[in-house]
């Protein structure tokens, strides 16, 4: 890969240790990786210099992780920023991803879960960056919306398909399933406290049919419990009712573009591989 086609990443930790061992694995993984050990210095570093992506420990001394954001998102807010935290709250992990951190990681985080997430955050910055058009917005998002509560599934899927998505109900994690069995969705945005098959376990199921379906869950009550399990299982963001139908339709159509991403990066990894194939 030429140099100039890697992607630049700010790695940002007071840990030197951490540090250091987190940027030569990443740096063998093929990225250009800068270090800084405080936000002060990251902000610095980002004023001489481009990054593609920035990812920071959320707990350091002065500008913690999340005021280091707030301060990228204002000044470059096109550069996505990952968090990495051991000592996270569910409230900060809500409220982070909701003004825009690309995702929130655990530590401690496998370096291939970062390496992933960094290529799917810059991916998605050069997604954004396509003309409208190539966006496909004549294909609307196909959104599996899963609710027991009967009287809220109808009014959400009327307000998101005024807006423009293409929305299949289901009253539970039963129908849900056969709606999975019966068509391909885009976007799954289910409830996490139902009766039977509970959120968290519909939401396996689903990653386990359709992997590239991309899944929001939908919560009255939080937990960092469920946060942990929900990311492990692979939803892409947590929700906290009540939701505007606004707040909801933008991170539904976030998490179709995080899904083309990912189906991207997939075919390229293949063509990859059939390439190298041919070489050996």
């Amino acid at each position: 890969m030429d140099k100039q086609d890697k992607i630049r990443l700010l790695l940002v930790d007071d840990e030197l240790e951490f540090l250091d061992v987190t940027t030569k694995a990443l740096t063998r993984r093929g990225f250009i990786v800068g270090m800084a050990q405080d936000g002060e210095t990251a902000l610095r570093i980002m004023s001489r210099q481009p990054y593609d992506v920035i990812v920071s420990d959320v707990k350091m001394p002065g500008i913690d992780g999340v005021d280091l954001f707030r301060q990228i998102h204002q000044l470059y807010p096109h550069i996505p920023t990952i968090l990495l935290t051991g000592h996270g709250t569910v409230q900060q992990a809500f409220e982070t991803s909701r003004d825009g951190v690309f995702e929130y990681l655990g530590k401690p985080c496998d370096i291939e879960v970062i390496a992933d997430a960094v290529r799917r955050a810059h991916a998605g910055r050069e997604e954004q960056a396509q003309p409208a058009e190539q966006e496909g917005e004549d294909s609307p998002v196909r959104l599996l919306l899963v609710d027991d509560e009967l009287e809220l599934l109808d009014s959400l899927a009327k307000a998101l398909r005024h807006r423009g998505i293409e929305v299949t109900t289901a009253d539970g994690g039963e129908q849900a399933l056969q709606r999975i069995a019966e068509q391909t969705f885009d976007v799954a945005l289910i409830d996490a406290k139902m009766p039977g098959i509970d959120g968290l376990a519909l939401l396996r199921l689903i990653k386990n049919a359709q992997p590239l379906t991309e899944v929001l869950v939908l919560t009255g009550h939080p937990s960092m419990g469920m946060a942990v399990e929900g990311l492990k299982g692979g939803a892409v963001d947590f929700l906290m009712k009540p939701q505007s139908p606004d707040v909801l339709a933008s991170k539904v159509r976030e998490a179709w573009r995080m899904r083309k991403v990912r189906l991207r990066l997939q075919q390229e990894q293949l063509a990859k591989r059939v390439l190298e194939g041919k070489t050996d």
